[in-house]
């Protein structure tokens, strides 16, 4: 898929007119491909890294990934390279030499790149982003930060039965105060906040084709049952399974 820049979407933005509101259908996509990058079943996405994050900071390696030579902690699933580099400190605020079950706080940089590649999402994803993460002596460690990334998808739509869309979406995101079980890396808190910028080109429909940019800004709220809701633009309101990343329109 050709990448289309944040630059040229700005530009694109910018001549387009109130027409250039997202569809309902836009809307669902773009749900469907922000559930896609913040949980991939099988262990990825956003949701995986801040898993990632905490064990890296209490020094357990989480499966799939190993120490680097560079010392960085880094390795690959579901065709994600995944890079962590980490600063940790104990609870007197004194920097480890490494990270072990001492830390109490911790600063981790996170990188992820590749192909993904689901039942309904094919994808090229770019990530970076910085994390900051405290409590981590606690039952439950809080992770506040921002990223930025790219994702340029063909979706085949589970919301509207024989259309494919690709997509590129540039999209930076803020992390307030994700709540992290300790134990069981589990998210049971907290909320991100997205502003996407998308262009979305359509086959598969009757009549005309799709040729389209768009802004969305989103809110996703991470609830102890490991679900989450998404809100889009503040209207659109969705469900996303934290465990399998499945999205649905919020009854």
């Amino acid at each position: 898929m050709n990448r289309i820049t944040l630059m040229s979407l700005v530009s694109a933005l910018a001549a387009c007119s109130s027409s250039n509101k997202p569809t309902a259908e836009e809307y669902d996509d773009t749900a469907e491909a922000i559930g896609g990058a913040v949980v991939t079943g099988g262990g990825g996405g956003d949701v995986a890294s801040m898993a990632d994050s905490v064990s890296i900071s209490l020094g357990a390696m989480p499966l799939g990934l190993a120490v680097m030579a560079t010392g960085q902690v880094g390795g690959n699933r579901l065709g994600i390279d995944y890079t962590y580099t980490a600063t940790c400190k104990d609870a007197a605020g004194a920097v480890l030499a490494k990270c072990d079950r001492t830390t109490d706080r911790a600063q981790i940089d996170v990188a992820w790149s590749g192909n993904l590649d689901t039942s309904n999402l094919d994808a090229a994803v770019s990530r970076d982003g910085s994390l900051t993460i405290t409590g981590l002596q606690s039952d439950t460690a809080t992770i506040s930060g921002d990223s930025s990334f790219s994702f340029d998808t063909t979706l085949q739509s589970i919301f509207h039965q024989g259309v494919t869309s690709s997509f590129a979406f540039d999209a930076s995101a803020t992390y307030n105060a994700i709540v992290v079980s300790t134990q069981d890396r589990q998210v049971v808190g907290g909320s991100a906040a997205f502003s996407v910028t998308a262009h979305r080109k359509v086959t598969g429909t009757t009549g005309h084709d799709v040729d389209k940019a768009f802004e969305v800004d989103a809110t996703i709220a991470f609830n102890a049952d490991h679900s989450a809701s998404v809100v889009l633009d503040g209207t659109e309101h969705f469900t996303l399974n934290v465990t399998t990343g499945s999205v649905k329109r919020a009854d």
